[in-house]
């Protein structure tokens, strides 16, 4: 059976600075920076390193505004 797909969820807290929340079935990490260019490129880095995961950026009220899924050895989005 495969295991879920880790998920790297991008989120502005209510004091301006930028999260990038891993949730993973063997790991749950959070990690702090001060613009959302910064929080996006260190969760495009974590995705790229991992065999298979989702990156999603989040409206403060949960929506998710935009979300890419990464899987190493298939290109997912080809371009058109």
């Amino acid at each position: 059976m495969e295991s879920p797909t880790p998920l790297l969820s991008i989120a502005e807290t209510r004091d301006g600075v930028w999260s990038v929340n891993e949730r993973g079935p063997s790991r749950v990490a959070i990690a702090y920076f001060p613009s959302k260019w910064g929080a996006m490129k260190h969760a495009v880095r974590v995705a790229l390193a991992k065999p298979r995961c989702r990156v999603a950026v989040v409206e403060r009220d949960g929506t998710v505004r935009a979300a890419r899924d990464y899987e190493q050895g298939a290109d997912t989005h080809p371009e058109v």
